[in-house]
């Protein structure tokens, strides 16, 4: 027999016997479904939403009713009456059809193409969750342009909305894959937007607080970091990233390199705050021949003054001396110490000569100085002093005013300038590393919060930065070489000598050995780089104004549910329940 009518005949007795069984036929059974193009459904589903978005506000009433009947239909049967569950129709799709009728909804089309063959769980999912990201896009593109002025800033919100709306749409569609009922799928997907606009809105009403709360410290840093102060951004804003990398790249060790160029920082700003060129030392001899030359001009020419009268101001002002014992009220006049009390009396006058005060001032300083630096009851008379002395040099300014005249108003100005420079000498005559040619920013961070001793420009800036950043305003000499070890050294080095042994013997555990504690090494040095970057101290200060969070706050709701949800029940390819009861 020719073998394909062996074949034809084997073929045919399979047949008969398959009849005989009450079974198809192989020649009949049917072909097995092959499974939808996942790509078909990734570029389909933006188009898929665009045509579906005005679908949905054309079509709005048919949607109104249907989801009412699907959610009474839903009750009757949950009592156990299905036989009252309304029949539900899918909307119309008038933009839908209207590019289905110009071939842009078939397999050949360039937008939308229509899945030939079964969809998986999977394939709706994505479906839905791609079409809610769009959703998320359109609904919220008025809010993603309001959300920030950098084309950055509007992707990251755009990025946001996206990422809801996708959220929505896969969350929606798991439920309904789930519970079979596509009503509560869309409520899960109308659910989503709610609760992240309301989550939104709260971080951004967390976020704006905290930038009121910090304001002061954010001025302080940002002006440092201006002028090339360097900070640790995990001090500033210890979130995983920051402290993270501090850890990597060695806590301590970070904080002294920044200490050694936050140092000519400082020396940088003290010389500029004193009038000294950027090469000229910084000794005690230098600040003590500014006060000469500054004397000379500005305090001498007013001894020709001659007698200044006091007015009510000097009298508050040494009053404000003693009230700082007695409180607001005066209520312990027995606080005064008696050497600060006899020393305020002792000025009461009223008036004085010009030559006189000028000396007096002079002296003062000279005395409240050295109080001050001995601590103890001396420092309440130094403060003392220190006040006073400002008092006649303020009663002086206050004479020269009121004259008016051509003349006195050039030695006001000059007094004015050379009382400035004389304080700023002070300032940093106290402050100067005696030795070391250099200037201790905590020295000036010190009189600033405990002595109550207020500076203005470069000097303001040093002590409100050094009083806030501490640990990276340390001058070199007293910390030592840095080099710290960071968290990765020994364990690095253990492990690499270990691979190596179990490598190449001895000679490898030597050569891991090596490679584990160089490795480290390059880690945190990339580490520290980073830290001290500009970008990176850019950072350090939290990030108020997220484009992200501002997008969902300011969107529509109303619009955000809609978009996103619709799709959990509407445009789903090869699905065979899209709404209603069965």
């Amino acid at each position: 027999m020719d073998p394909r009518e062996e074949l034809m005949a084997l073929r045919r007795i399979a047949e008969l016997e398959a009849k005989a069984a009450g079974q198809a036929a192989p020649s009949e059974m049917p072909a097995p479904k092959r499974e939808a193009s996942t790509m078909d459904i990734i570029t389909s589903a933006p188009y898929k939403a665009l045509a579906g978005a005005a679908d949905v506000f054309l079509t709005a009433p048919e949607n109104i009713a249907n989801l009412a009947k699907m959610g009474y239909g839903t009750a009757m049967t949950a009592v156990g009456r299905p036989d009252l569950a309304p029949e539900v129709t899918a909307p119309r799709q008038p933009v839908a059809s209207f590019l289905q009728s110009y071939g842009l909804t078939k397999d050949s089309g360039p937008f939308i193409k229509q899945p030939q063959g079964e969809t998986t769980p999977f394939q709706r999912g994505l479906d839905v969750a791609i079409q809610g990201a769009t959703g998320g896009l359109l609904g919220g593109a008025s809010a993603i342009r309001a959300a920030a002025p950098t084309l950055m800033g509007q992707t990251r919100a755009a990025g946001t909305m996206a990422a809801v709306g996708g959220g929505a749409g896969a969350a929606g569609q798991a439920v309904t894959e789930v519970t079979g009922e596509p009503l509560f799928g869309a409520a899960t997907s109308m659910a989503v937007p709610g609760l992240a606009i309301g989550a939104a809105r709260a971080q951004q009403a967390n976020l704006q607080a905290q930038q009121q709360r910090n304001a002061v410290r954010d001025l302080t840093i940002r002006q440092a970091q201006a002028e090339g102060y360097l900070t640790t951004p995990g001090s500033v804003t210890p979130n995983v990233q920051n402290v993270l990398l501090e850890r990597l790249a060695g806590k301590t060790r970070t904080q002294q390199q920044a200490s050694v160029q936050n140092q000519q920082v400082t020396d940088r700003l003290a010389r500029r705050a004193a009038g000294i060129g950027e090469n000229e030392p910084l000794t005690r001899a230098n600040m003590q021949q500014i006060r000469r030359d500054e004397y000379q001009r500005g305090y001498e020419p007013l001894n020709r003054i001659g007698a200044v009268p006091t007015d009510p101001q000097f009298n508050t002002a040494l009053d404000d001396v003693l009230a700082a014992y007695t409180g607001p009220g005066q209520s312990f006049p027995g606080a005064i110490p008696q050497p600060v009390q006899n020393l305020v009396n002792s000025y009461r006058v009223g008036q004085f000569n010009s030559a006189d005060a000028i000396g007096a001032t002079r002296t003062l300083r000279e005395q409240a100085r050295a109080n001050i630096r001995a601590g103890g009851d001396n420092a309440s008379v130094g403060l003392a002093q220190r006040a006073i002395s400002n008092a006649l040099e303020d009663q002086i300014e206050r004479q020269l005013t009121q004259a008016g005249n051509p003349n006195t108003q050039a030695m006001l100005d000059q007094f004015r300038a050379s009382r400035q420079r004389m304080a700023v000498s002070h300032a940093v005559e106290d402050s100067i590393v005696e030795g070391g040619g250099s200037v201790n920013a905590r020295t000036l961070a010190n009189d600033l919060q405990t002595r109550g001793r207020y500076f203005s420009g470069d000097l303001d800036l040093i002590s409100r930065f050094a009083n806030i950043a501490r640990p990276v305003m340390t001058p070199p000499g007293t910390m030592g070489t840095p080099g710290a070890q960071t968290m990765m050294n020994t364990v690095s080095m253990g492990l690499g000598g270990f691979g190596g042994n179990a490598l190449g013997g001895p000679y490898g555990a030597g050569m891991g050995a090596i490679a584990g504690a160089l490795a480290p090494q390059m880690v945190s040095g990339a580490a520290r780089s980073y830290l001290m970057s500009p970008f990176a101290q850019n950072r350090a200060i939290p990030t108020y104004n997220r484009p992200g969070v501002n997008a969902l706050a300011g969107s529509n709701e109303a619009v955000l549910r809609s978009l996103m949800g619709l799709p959990t029940f509407t445009n789903q390819p090869n699905q065979n329940a899209m709404i209603g009861p069965q």
